[in-house]
C-alpha cells in the first residue's frame, strides 16, 4: 500500500464531482421555477435520456457520496495502526479540522448577507423560486445578523444544533462529525475482526439500530465506506475488465440518480418494491459501485487520476462550503440585475455563471487555508501517534 495515495486519487475526482453536482442542483432550485422536479414527456428515447439527466441532478445522492468516502478514507489507517492513541488523536483533531472552515464560511456569509439585503427574496419572487425564498431552507431574521452569531454558528452550533442559518449547505456537518467518530470507533474493532461473516453481520446490525429517520440514517453511508475500506485495504476489492466495469458503472450511475421527489418513469421498477425511507440504501449501493469501478479497472483509474482530479478534489470542501452563501446572495445580485434586459432565462443563466465564478475564485484562497490548517494539526498531534522504541533500544 506504498503507493495508495496514488491509487486513491481517481476517489478524489468523484469528491469533486459529488461538490459539482450539489452546486449545479442548488442552481437548479434557485433560479428555475420548477426546480428539479420538471418531467418531460413525449419524447420517446430522448425522454428517458433527459429523465437520467435529471436525475444526475441529486443533491441528497451526491451528499452520501461525500459520507461513503469519508468513511472509506478515515477507515483505511486503521487497516495498519489500531494503537488507542491513533483512535485518540483521531477523535480530538475532526472538529478542529472542520470548524476552521465552517467559521471562515459562516463568516464569508455574515458579509455576503450584510451585503445583498433581501436580494434573494426579489429574485424568489421574480422566478417563484420556494427555495430560494426560504434563504436555502434556512430562514434568516434581521436580529441573527450579527458577527458573534455567524462565529457561534460555524464553531459550536452547526455541529451541536445543526443551527444553518447564515449557511445552509453546512447542514451536512453535524453530520459528518457524529459519522466520523463512530467510524473512528468502529473502523478498529472492524478490522481487528477476521471473520467476515461477523464483520458484516455487525455492520447490518448496526444499520438496523441506527434505522431510517434522520438523521442516523446516514450512518450508513460511513458504514458503507468501512466496508470498501476493508475490501481494499485486504486487496479483495474486484479487478473489473472494461465491460464489467461499464456495467457497473451504469448500475452505479441508475442507482445514483434515483429519487422519490421526482416523478421519473426510469426510477418506477426501484419504486414498485422500495419505500422512500430506504433511498440512502440505494444511493449507498450506487456510490460503492462507482467507488469499485474507480478502483478495479485500470482504463477508469488512469481516466480519473490526472491533475483535474487532484484539483477537483482540493477544492471540494471550500466550493461545498462557499456556494450557498454566494448564490443566495451575488448569484440573486446578478439575476435582479439582468432580468430587465435579459429575461428570465438569460439572467438564471448570468446568475449560475457569475455563483460559479464567484465560488471558484473564493474556494482556491480557503483550499489554501485549508491545506495549511491540516498540516498544522498533524503536526501538533504527530508526537502522540509515533511509536515508542523497544526497551532495549531506548538504553542503546
Amino acid at each position: 500500500m506504498a503507493d495508495s495515495g496514488r491509487k486513491l486519487i481517481p476517489l478524489e475526482g468523484l469528491r469533486g464531482i459529488a461538490a459539482a453536482i450539489v452546486v449545479l442542483y442548488h442552481l437548479v432550485l434557485a433560479f428555475t421555477p420548477k426546480g428539479v422536479g420538471a418531467v418531460p414527456h413525449g419524447y420517446g428515447a430522448l425522454d428517458v435520456f433527459t429523465q437520467f439527466l435529471l436525475g444526475m441532478l441529486n443533491g441528497g445522492a451526491a451528499v452520501a457520496v461525500f459520507f461513503v468516502l469519508s468513511g472509506f478514507i478515515l477507515s483505511l489507517p486503521f487497516a495498519r495502526d489500531r494503537r488507542f492513541s491513533r483512535v485518540l488523536v483521531a477523535l480530538l483533531k475532526r472538529w478542529p479540522r472542520l470548524a476552521c472552515l465552517t467559521v471562515i464560511a459562516c463568516l464569508f456569509a455574515f458579509v455576503l448577507i450584510t451585503w445583498s439585503g433581501h436580494d434573494y427574496k426579489a429574485a424568489a419572487h421574480v422566478i417563484g423560486a420556494g427555495w430560494l425564498a426560504s434563504h436555502g431552507n434556512s430562514p434568516i431574521k434581521p436580529e441573527h445578523l450579527t458577527w458573534e452569531g455567524a462565529l457561534r454558528e460555524g464553531l459550536i452550533n452547526v455541529f451541536t444544533r445543526g443551527e444553518v442559518k447564515f449557511d445552509s449547505p453546512l447542514w451536512t456537518m453535524r453530520i459528518e462529525l457524529f459519522g466520523s467518530f463512530a467510524i473512528f470507533l468502529a473502523a478498529p474493532v472492524l478490522f481487528a475482526i477476521g471473520s467476515w461473516t461477523v464483520r458484516l453481520g455487525l455492520v447490518a446490525l448496526a444499520v438496523y439500530v441506527s434505522g431510517t429517520g434522520y438523521p442516523f440514517t446516514f450512518f450508513a453511508d460511513f458504514l458503507t465506506g468501512t466496508v470498501l475500506a476493508m475490501l481494499y485495504a485486504e486487496g479483495r476489492l474486484p479487478r473489473l475488465g472494461n465491460k464489467a466495469a461499464l456495467v457497473l458503472g451504469g448500475l452505479g450511475l441508475y442507482l445514483f440518480s434515483f429519487t422519490y421527489e421526482q416523478a421519473l418513469l426510469i426510477h418506477a421498477p426501484l419504486k414498485l418494491f422500495l419505500p422512500a425511507a430506504y433511498s440512502h440504501y440505494v444511493w449507498d449501493t450506487g456510490a460503492a459501485a462507482i467507488i469499485m469501478v474507480l478502483l478495479g479497472n485500470p482504463a477508469a483509474s488512469r481516466a480519473f487520476s490526472g491533475h483535474w482530479s487532484v484539483w477537483l478534489g482540493v477544492l471540494s470542501f471550500p466550493v461545498y462550503l462557499l456556494h450557498g452563501p454566494i448564490l443566495l446572495s451575488a448569484g440573486s445580485a446578478a439575476f435582479m440585475e439582468g432580468v430587465g434586459t435579459l429575461g428570465m432565462a438569460g439572467a438564471a443563466v448570468l446568475a449560475a455563471l457569475c455563483s460559479i465564478f464567484l465560488t471558484l475564485l473564493c474556494a482556491v484562497p480557503l483550499a489554501w487555508v485549508d491545506r495549511l490548517w491540516t498540516g498544522l494539526l498533524s503536526r501538533l498531534t504527530r508526537p502522540l501517534t509515533r511509536r515508542r522504541p523497544p526497551p532495549a533500544m531506548e538504553h542503546a
